[in-house]
């Protein structure tokens, strides 16, 4: 995601509705989580006031900031031994970094229902080309977890878009070293028969890249604009299809087309942004054109031009 992510963090980027951490937070809510732990290590300041402006009423918000990568594994175990995860049932492990709405009725189910170590919410494939691939046998079990490429004749190949179940058993297994979930819970966990997965209904979309996370935008915000209440905008600024974030300045005759403009940036009289994104400290000279372009300030945003604002309002 770079150079995005050298200003904000991935699920800290903003979309309509708050950043993108605020999909993730708002599907676990709707099913009735009300405690939430999110692992927090790039940009973690950031990170962490960027979600919680975002987090829905009446959720308890946690944080567990990394000193060093743990990785996702890591991350949890983490988590456990600083008594963040509780004690009791299963834990719902959700990726911060995507668009998401899903229904997870069908994933409470299984793993309620059976002796799933991990139950592994899944989709019917969007790309296996470009992500890996899941095949499940007749019991709901993950027979394989394939590489991205063509399927074979007769496969089913399926979609894991960052949603899972946890038994506390296999919580409590987890090594606190940097780890990741395929090497550290799902191959222990597929080796005694216990890794599960289930078909969930519902929208999602990576955010992977400076090119998806703009088109991904326009595609929430169809035919309208997002206009956040501390950005300034000039009365005769044409702004269409527009994400204008927090701290942002835009002077008269401005045209702003299929753009995302955020986060202190501030644009000339009659400059044009078309198909772009502008993010942070960034000025556009007045009267100039930008097209196609991403352009981000060079500093990281430890002190956002949002936090004063967002929290005034």
């Amino acid at each position: 995601m770079q150079p995005l992510s050298d200003v904000l963090p991935k699920p800290a980027l903003p979309v309509p509705g708050g950043p993108v951490v605020s999909w993730g937070l708002r599907l676990v809510g709707r099913f009735g989580i009300r405690t939430v732990v999110l692992n927090s290590w790039w940009l973690a300041e950031t990170m962490e006031r960027n979600a919680a402006k975002a987090v829905p009423p009446n959720m308890d918000l946690r944080f567990s900031r990394e000193e060093h990568l743990m990785e996702t594994a890591g991350g949890l175990a983490l988590a456990r031994d600083r008594g963040l995860l509780g004690t009791d049932g299963p834990v719902l492990v959700v990726n911060g970094d995507g668009i998401l709405n899903l229904d997870l009725e069908s994933l409470f189910d299984r793993h309620k229902k059976t002796d799933d170590l991990v139950t592994l919410g899944l989709l019917p494939h969007l790309g296996p080309e470009r992500w890996s691939r899941v095949l499940l046998d007749q019991d709901g079990l993950v027979s394989a977890i394939l590489p991205p490429g063509l399927p074979e004749a007769g496969e089913v190949p399926l979609l894991y878009p960052g949603v899972m179940l946890i038994a506390r058993e296999a919580l409590e297994s987890l090594e606190t070293t940097p780890s990741g979930v395929a090497s550290a819970l799902w191959a222990p966990s597929r080796a005694q028969n216990r890794l599960g997965g289930v078909l969930v209904s519902g929208h999602w979309r990576e955010v992977g890249t400076p090119a998806e996370y703009l088109d991904h935008t326009m595609a929430l915000l169809g035919d309208r604009t997002d206009l956040h209440p501390s950005a300034l905008v000039d009365r005769d600024a044409v702004l269409k299809h527009a994400l204008v974030g927090p701290g942002v300045t835009i002077e008269q005759d401005v045209v702003i087309d299929q753009s995302i403009i955020s986060h202190g940036a501030r644009i000339g009289a009659g400059a044009r942004i078309i198909r772009s994104v502008v993010l942070g400290d960034v000025q556009v000279s007045a009267g100039e054109t930008v097209t196609d372009e991403v352009r981000v300030t060079t500093q990281s945003l430890a002190n956002d031009p949002s936090r004063s604002s967002n929290e005034a309002s």
